[in-house]
Order: C-alpha cells, then sequence, then structure tokens
C-alpha cells in the first residue's frame, strides 16, 4: 500500500510531503523504518530506486520517507529547522496517523549519502529509533574548505563538537545513560566518503566498542550499493 500525503512541521511553518509505504496487512508485529533521501532527491526517491512495496510486505515493515529537501537535516539560519521536522515533529505526525507500535525497539531510521548522515545524527540526536542504518553517509562536512553559501546555511549549529557532529551525539547519548541505538554502516569501495565512514566507525568504537558494524562493497555511490544495503540493514536487525 503506497500512501502520498503531508504533515505539518511547526519548525518550518508548512505542510511537508511524505510517502508512507505499508505491507497489505498491518499488525501488531508490523516494524517501522524511516527512510530519508539524498541530496537533489525527494520523499519519493526510496520508492522509485528499491521495491519498497516487495520489501513491506516481505518484512511486515512499514517506510516512512519524508520530504528532506537539501537540508542535511539539520536546523538552519533561517530558523528552519530541518532536524526537528523530521527527526521529532514527522515522528509524531506518523505516530498520530498510522495505528501502529511506534516503540523505541520497533522502530529504525535509515538514509543514503545526505540521509545517511541525516539518519545517524537523527538517530543518535532523538530517543525513538532502536536502530540505525547509513548507507554511504556524508559524514565529511559538507563543501566545508569552499566558501559555500549552502554550507554555511545547513551548518550554522556548528561542526565538531555541536549538534551536527555525529561522534558528538554519540558522546551525549552515552553520557545520558539510557538506550543508545546500533548503528550500521555501509560504503562502496570506491566511494570518498568510505574513508569518512570508516573514521567514524574508528571514532565509536574508541568510545564503545561494538556499537557499530561496518560492510564495505564493491561499488561507488549509487542505489546498485543502496538496494542490497537496505535489504540487508532489514535481515539484520529484525530476523
Amino acid at each position: 500500500m503506497i500512501i502520498e500525503g503531508s504533515y505539518f512541521a511547526p519548525a518550518l511553518s508548512r505542510h511537508q510531503d511524505y510517502v508512507a509505504v505499508l505491507p497489505k496487512q498491518l499488525s501488531p508485529e508490523t516494524h517501522i523504518m524511516f527512510l530519508l533521501h539524498g541530496v537533489n532527491a525527494n520523499e519519493k526517491a526510496w520508492l522509485v530506486n528499491t521495491p519498497l512495496p516487495d520489501l513491506a510486505n516481505q518484512h511486515n515493515l512499514a517506510f516512512f520517507c519524508p520530504a528532506g529537501e537539501n537540508s542535511f537535516y539539520t536546523d538552519h539560519m533561517d530558523g528552519e529547522d530541518y532536524g526537528v521536522a523530521i527527526g521529532e515533529q514527522f515522528y509524531q505526525a506518523m505516530k498520530a496517523t498510522f495505528n501502529l507500535r511506534f516503540t523505541y525497539a520497533n522502530t529504525a531510521i535509515a538514509g543514503y549519502s545526505m540521509g545517511g548522515y541525516g539518519a545517524v545524527k537523527l538517530g543518535l540526536q532523538f530517543p525513538y529509533y532502536s536502530q540505525i542504518g547509513g548507507f554511504s553517509p556524508a559524514f565529511i562536512f559538507y563543501k566545508r574548505h569552499r566558501d559555500d553559501p549552502v554550507f554555511k546555511h545547513v551548518f550554522v549549529k556548528g561542526l565538531e563538537g555541536s549538534e551536527n557532529d555525529a561522534v558528538y551525539l554519540f558522546q551525549q547519548r552515552q553520557t545520558a545513560g539510557g538506550p543508545v541505538p546500533e548503528m550500521h554502516l555501509y560504503c562502496g569501495d570506491a566511494d570518498p566518503l568510505d574513508a569518512h565512514t570508516r573514521a567514524f566507525k574508528q571514532a565509536v568504537d574508541a568510545i564503545t566498542p561494538g556499537t557499530v558494524t561496518y560492510k564495505q562493497q564493491q561499488g561507488f555511490h549509487d542505489f546498485s550499493l543502496w538496494r542490497p544495503a537496505l535489504v540487508d540493514f532489514i535481515q539484520t536487525i529484525w530476523r
């Protein structure tokens, strides 16, 4: 079942589009996964490029895909807080709309490229997601060494040691003493982001070993990698 809808995001002062892909038969055992897209894509990217309806039925899994624009899922300098709008408000809107089991243990978040970074960031920043999937995650701060207005806009809240720093967010979750999500990372061996993916794993392992799993794939940076990564992620966390 494919549903195209919108929700009101107070952090953006407007409605945002989303796509939901549900199994034919919903049950108390239906799992929940939020899927984030990459740069220059939209809420339909996962639906167009992967067999989400088949995966929903095979794994009794509900997918929720929000529109994130080129936001990097951060809170911006103009007050458009995409991090809150998607990590918090989209979750709450879906919970209020769909009669499903939105418990911590039953809810995951994943994404590719910009959305891979966003999934790790939001999954650590907000307390709703027990499993995180990062596919070719863009951990490198985008165009940080260029005088780029997009970079300044999306990372206005800071870089290392800020709410945009996934390692810092992991440290904060550890310090808080509550549950910490498991993280599953995938990246192609020919992808420049692979070095940053491995560096993130090493940084987290230095704090708490075993929290992050990493699977290197053969290839660059496209859905030929992200489709099997999504399937492997689903099968890993919900056998």
